[in-house]
């Protein structure tokens, strides 16, 4: 029933709307708060758009979930029909997985040192060849939205330090990621894939214990108001893959495509500003509430994290592409 009801919703997209409006029409679905990196995006390309192209091209954008979660929004991608209407959103890389095993790559712990090493990547012609597969899935990848590096936030006594022990009988919510679910156990822990709206109440009742996320998601959700500390792990990044529904993409006129393009990387630019901002000011601000504490790792506990984790290389290097991931290795080196 849940799916009959999506492919009727899907078919009503298709409806024709009037040319005063525009000739095409993008609704831009994502899950988190306006005012986070990719809120704050979403709203500018929106924007953008909206002036430049107006009477070509509408941009409305659904946030917080308001239109649909990560999951059925790949699934309404992947189903639209319609040339005039089109679905796009950035769910996180993790959600890619079950279209694209050599994606799990980004959610490999300690991968990356920085935001420096993402962008070496997501920059470079081995993010066209990681997402290539996409389009026989009915998706188009057309940019990677920042976040940031994800840390650990815990309830108790303790914070997390050292591994295995502070992991030991905790539960920590993670996405749908296996490469995810691999590294709770690496480090000790019970991992529990939740949907993000659920998070906040699965921290506050105690279904978790814990949770990892960028700085940003921590502060706008208010996670940090129901856990005792955070670790700065920076252990994986959290990025978003901005996808929009391949059939619509291709029938687009190619001076609406490239016009599209141009304002993604924009859009872009201003989106890796925003997050290295909230990276710095969200975080001062949670320790300045006083709720949960920050707690630094020191470079030996960074670097026993680090060796926990290893093993999850080694159970996913078959998947992702033991080539593939030695050029990211080696391109990252440089």
């Amino acid at each position: 029933m849940k799916r009959l009801l999506l492919v009727v919703f899907i078919a009503t997209l298709g409806m024709p709307f009037t040319a005063a409006q525009a000739e095409y029409l993008i609704k831009f679905s994502h899950v988190v708060a306006p005012g986070t990196p990719k809120g704050k995006a979403a709203d500018l390309f929106a924007k953008l758009v909206n002036e430049r192209m107006k009477g070509k091209v509408k941009v409305e954008v659904f946030p917080n979930s308001q239109l649909y979660n990560d999951d059925k929004v790949l699934e309404a991608m992947r189903l639209n029909t319609s040339r005039t209407t089109g679905i796009m959103a950035a769910p996180s890389l993790s959600k890619f997985v079950k279209f694209s095993d050599t994606l799990q790559a980004f959610d490999l712990p300690y991968l990356f040192d920085d935001m420096n090493d993402v962008h070496k990547l997501v920059d470079s012609p081995l993010m066209d060849k990681m997402t290539d597969g996409l389009g026989k899935k009915g998706l188009r990848a057309l940019t990677v939205w920042d976040n940031g590096m994800k840390v650990f936030s815990i309830k108790g006594d303790h914070p997390l330090r050292k591994v295995p022990d502070d992991f030991t009988g905790k539960k920590f919510r993670i996405q749908s990621s296996n490469v995810a679910e691999a590294m709770i156990k690496a480090l000790g822990g019970t991992p529990q894939k939740l949907p993000f709206k659920e998070v906040y109440t699965a921290l506050a009742q105690g279904v978790v214990d814990g949770q990892e996320n960028a700085w940003s998601n921590i502060y706008s959700k208010k996670f940090y108001e129901v856990q005792s500390y955070i670790s700065v792990s920076n252990h994986s990044y959290l990025g978003y893959l901005v996808v929009v529904s391949q059939d619509f993409w291709q029938h687009l006129p190619k001076d609406i495509r490239a016009q599209l393009t141009e304002i993604l990387k924009e859009a872009t630019t201003a989106n890796r500003q925003y997050a290295a901002e909230a990276d710095k000011e969200d975080r001062k601000k949670i320790e300045e509430d006083h709720y949960a504490k920050v707690v630094e790792l020191t470079p030996q506990e960074r670097a026993a994290w680090k060796q926990a984790c290893q093993p999850v290389w080694t159970q996913f290097r078959g998947e992702i592409g033991g080539e593939l991931l030695d050029e990211i290795t080696g391109l990252l080196k440089k």
